[in-house]
């Protein structure tokens, strides 16, 4: 089985999930498939990385995982990222998905 976490840019700024990533990398688990949801914007500011996609993939890279950065508007492009993350053998995966709020809609 694979366990999946949905999260947004602004709560990835907590220290909290910093250290659940660590931990998740140290232990190997590669059952765990974190998916970003980067829209750029927090509860009531923009997240400090905005759509910096490259510092978030540096970031989650750096912490031992294996990272895709895909156009979250894109459900193809999601699905197979999320395909490949069960093959990956002893890290977790981080899928970085960037979107933009309202996208499509009048």
């Amino acid at each position: 089985y694979h366990v999946y976490c949905l999260m947004g840019d602004g709560e990835s700024a907590e220290g909290s999930v910093w250290e659940a990533m660590n931990f998740a990398s140290f232990y190997q688990l590669d059952n765990l498939v974190a998916i970003f949801d980067v829209n750029r914007l927090g509860q009531s500011d923009p997240a400090c990385l905005e759509h910096d996609m490259e510092s978030y993939r540096k970031r989650t890279e750096g912490f031992g995982w294996n990272t895709y950065v895909v156009d979250g508007h894109d459900v193809e492009t999601l699905c197979k990222a999320m395909h490949d993350a069960t093959t990956v053998k002893n890290k977790p995966t981080c899928i970085l998905a960037k979107t933009f709020k309202g996208k499509g809609i009048p």
